[in-house]
């Protein structure tokens, strides 16, 4: 029986029917306000009361906790991935239904909780406040690791627009974020519940503990993400000037468009290598087929490279495999390449974190029928090192092709191999004209915080720009009178690279947040087995 199913059956069998519907209500209203926390509506301060309603709800109807967090899931994220739209409407739904069923493990545990909550116990409330906020932290963990994992729209980045508040995330990267950010919303919520109780029963006012921890702790990480700030910017740094080229392409792969794409790629790093950079970036798979196996996209990497400034890009790859008795089996790779000013290939990097129905499709040979519902036409290998290129001027740049900035093992990697720099090299014209471009640069945001190191990306159709050690876009490429980040064109950023690069405790200690949150978890009331005397 589905969670939908059993919904309606649950509403109909209440005594009252459709009049005390308003917890599902409730649930929407939680899951609505979660999805306006980011773009395209970007009201990161609601997020701070966005789960109320859903913790009300689950108060009034414990025993309806799976069906109204479900719901509450699918009214966040079939709008949160609208944005993938233009490429797969059918995936925008089969991508909600699944993202939403990490909301139904916390509600279910969170109903437990709250049904063993008093007004006048403030050691249970003060026991949701953390477990509540751990199971949270744990379940987007696991969203991030299964299936390869899609961390997109943790509560955490929300905050992308408060920079004192997101340095917490070079601590404990952005769970930590998510769980203060839970934390409120249970501190907020009991409030709530108990000014009710109060209402209904007058009984008398206590100090309430639940809300006092949540907002201590708030006030002490913006106190001290200020200090940081101020740390960060004495950080002696050098510079790097770095030209992006963005080609505003929104159909890469007709074969007709192919001298289209060249002549506009050509063009623009003409000029852009007229104003003399240190190196010249174009975004992923920029050119119309593979480099090293195109005689007319070698030639024109070539003649480029000879102005006299390097060039790392993004272009399609591929490799024989040798079979016995048989045919060469061809792999494909979506692949860096760092080109030197004579031509000559210097260093290569194959991706490795692909995107799930976007670079290849699971069980497509048992289901053929899955190949249409991505534009790719062969699925992607992955490759299995991490992308640290030197640059000429000496620098270590750290590659992340696509999606990979948004996992933060892939940036650690590269930090652990003396990465001073991320430089981003991604499409995100799929998502045109939606706001999932805008929404990507949000999550790179984090990335720079968490491993002090600047990020230069080079995008095909928005967002280009460069990300400070303090997460702050410091440019981005954009129309002089509108500000519109869709165009064709490119400009030389002048990127601040720190001289003596920091270890953060988040890249030292990675898995203290894992461990930190579940034991918060084993806090809340009714995770672990109660004796039968405290029940």
């Amino acid at each position: 029986m589905t969670s939908l199913t059993r919904m309606i059956q649950d509403v109909q069998a209440t005594r009252g029917g459709w009049t005390r519907f308003w917890p599902y209500g409730f649930a929407v209203w939680s899951g609505l306000a979660v999805f306006a926390s980011f773009e395209p509506v970007r009201a990161g301060g609601l997020i701070y009361v966005a789960l109320i309603p859903w913790l009300i709800a689950l108060r009034a109807r414990p025993q309806a906790a799976r069906s109204l967090s479900y719901l509450a899931g699918l009214s966040c994220w079939i709008p949160s991935v609208w944005f993938l739209r233009p490429v797969t409407i059918m995936g925008v739904f089969a991508l909600g239904a699944y993202c939403a069923v990490y909301w139904v493990p916390a509600g279910w545990l969170w109903a437990r909780g709250l049904k063993a909550w008093t007004p006048n116990r403030s050691l249970t409330g003060l026991r949701l406040v953390l477990g509540g906020s751990g199971v949270w932290v744990l379940l987007e963990l696991l969203r991030g690791w299964l299936f390869t994992g899609f961390p997109w729209n943790n509560l955490g980045v929300a905050q992308v627009d408060n920079p004192a508040l997101i340095q917490l995330a070079a601590l404990g990267g952005v769970p930590l974020i998510s769980f203060l950010i839970v934390a409120m919303n249970f501190g907020l919520g009991l409030t709530v519940l108990r000014l009710g109780q109060r209402l209904t029963t007058r009984a008398p006012w206590r100090v309430q503990v639940e809300l006092y921890l949540p907002l201590f702790l708030l006030a002490v990480a913006v106190r001290w993400g200020m200090g940081e700030l101020r740390r960060q910017d004495a950080v002696p740094v050098d510079t790097l000037r770095i030209a992006v080229v963005q080609p505003n392409v929104d159909v890469k792969w007709e074969p007709d468009r192919g001298p289209e794409i060249r002549r506009i790629l050509w063009e623009l790093s003409e000029l852009a290598i007229s104003m003399n950079p240190d190196v010249l970036l174009w975004p992923e798979t920029a050119l119309p087929d593979e480099l090293r196996f195109s005689p007319e996209s070698s030639a024109l990497v070539r003649a480029l490279a000879e102005k006299g400034v390097p060039l790392l890009l993004g272009t399609l790859d591929m490799q024989a495999e040798a079979v016995p008795e048989g045919e060469p089996i061809l792999d494909f790779y979506n692949a860096a390449m760092l080109i030197d000013t004579d031509g000559r290939l210097l260093d290569l990097y194959w991706k490795r974190h692909l995107v799930m129905f976007g670079e290849y499709i699971p069980f497509a040979n048992l289901f053929p029928f899955l190949r249409s519902m991505t534009p790719m036409p062969e699925d992607i290998t992955p490759g299995d090192v991490p992308g640290i290129m030197e640059l000429t001027t000496g620098e270590l740049a750290g590659i992340l092709i696509c999606f990979e900035d948004l996992m933060p093992y892939l940036s650690r990697d590269l930090v652990r191999e003396g990465a001073v720099l991320f430089v981003n090299l991604t499409n995100d014209g799929w998502f045109d004209p939606y706001w999932g471009s805008r929404a990507h640069l949000d999550h790179a945001v984090f990335r720079s915080v968490e491993f002090r190191r600047p990020t230069v990306r080079a995008t095909n159709t928005g967002v280009s720009a460069w990300i400070d050690l303090r997460g702050q876009v410091r440019e981005r490429l954009a129309d002089a009178e509108t500000g519109e980040v869709r165009v064709r064109g490119f400009k030389v950023f002048t990127v601040e690279i720190p001289q003596k690069p920091e270890r953060t405790f988040f890249a030292r200690y990675p898995a203290v947040m894992f461990w930190g949150a579940l034991l918060a978890a084993l806090l809340l009331p009714g995770v672990l087995p109660q004796k039968p005397e405290d029940r």
